[in-house]
């Protein structure tokens, strides 16, 4: 029997669980989601004859309550196997079937369990999963970790798809030890230049304001959202946390201290103390972000929004 992978689409901790499940030479289907998508997909996922699905693997995502009562009375509940790290997901783990673990990442905590299910281990595979967890937490500087943020900048170069493939390839490959292709390695060094260019354009149009009582530094951004969050974090102290605003949908926050997890799910979203989101489709971004000018930010020169832009 196929198995089905239900993944976050944003991140290479999102999609190294296809990775995984490529290794492991099962037959599979998958659906990448943003954390706003995961509710509607869900409820009609669950109206779909599932019988053909051995397991049905959900991983670095979390589930809504709705959610879980439709599957608590679905004939398919045995199918399901959840694995997420984030704090606002804790609710679940009176579920036999859901492994939450918040100092771990989705792509460690699915790694642990196919070892017990006959994935072969190899060196290369571990190093790999502990960049993946590493880049998640955003703990390799701490860890002296140089694979994790390229394999971050790989991601943004390669897109989900390319990205899935070659890593597949070179886990096959190499067993030993991780190391990229003369390719990629030039192809790091390309992406190093631009991505410092990129950061340094966003940081000249920062602007500072009051969020919810603390001092936020407010960016828009496309890509680089964590390495930009985090350099600005640490060139500017006198900032309590990062916003960082995508157009085509979502809104990320990242800090040293606050707890932005308490931020983001004052507006329906969630994730880790010091790296949490919004998820808000591309359409309706415009007016959410107008309501928080009218009411929530408090800029500290009087900027009105359309100057932030």
């Amino acid at each position: 029997m196929k198995q089905f992978v239900i993944s976050h689409v944003k991140d290479v901790d999102g999609v190294s669980p296809l990775i995984l499940m490529n290794l492991t030479g099962q037959k599979y289907e998958y659906q990448l989601l943003d954390v706003h998508e995961v509710e509607t997909f869900m409820k009609e996922f669950l109206t779909r004859d599932l019988s053909s699905y051995e397991h049905i693997y959900i991983v670095d995502l979390t589930v809504p309550k709705s959610i879980y009562e439709i599957i608590e009375s679905s004939d398919y509940k045995n199918k399901f196997l959840i694995f997420d790290h984030h704090a606002t997901h804790l609710f679940a783990t009176n579920y036999s079937y859901v492994t939450i673990h918040t100092e771990e990442c989705g792509t460690t905590l699915f790694y642990t369990y196919l070892l017990t299910q006959g994935l072969k281990n190899t060196q290369a595979l571990t190093e790999y999963v502990t960049s993946v967890k590493h880049l998640d937490l955003w703990t390799f500087l701490e860890h002296q970790d140089l694979l994790a943020p390229q394999l971050g900048m790989l991601f943004e170069r390669y897109g989900e798809k390319r990205y899935v493939e070659e890593m597949t390839k070179r886990l096959t490959e190499k067993k030993d030890h991780f190391c990229f292709n003369s390719f990629e390695t030039e192809l790091l060094k390309l992406e190093e230049e631009t991505q410092k260019r990129y950061i340094d354009k966003r940081e000249l149009r920062m602007k500072k304001a009051k969020v919810c009582g603390y001092q936020a530094g407010i960016v828009f951004a496309e890509k680089y959202r964590s390495e930009l969050g985090n350099t600005l974090l640490l060139r500017h102290s006198e900032i309590d946390f990062v916003m960082i605003i995508n157009m085509n949908g979502g809104i990320g926050l990242r800090s040293r201290e606050v707890d932005v997890s308490k931020i983001a799910e004052q507006y329906g979203g969630g994730g880790h103390p010091h790296a949490a989101g919004i998820g808000i489709p591309s359409e309706q971004i415009t007016g959410f972000l107008m309501t928080l000018w009218k009411g929530e930010i408090v800029f500290e020169d009087n900027e009105t929004s359309s100057r932030i832009n």
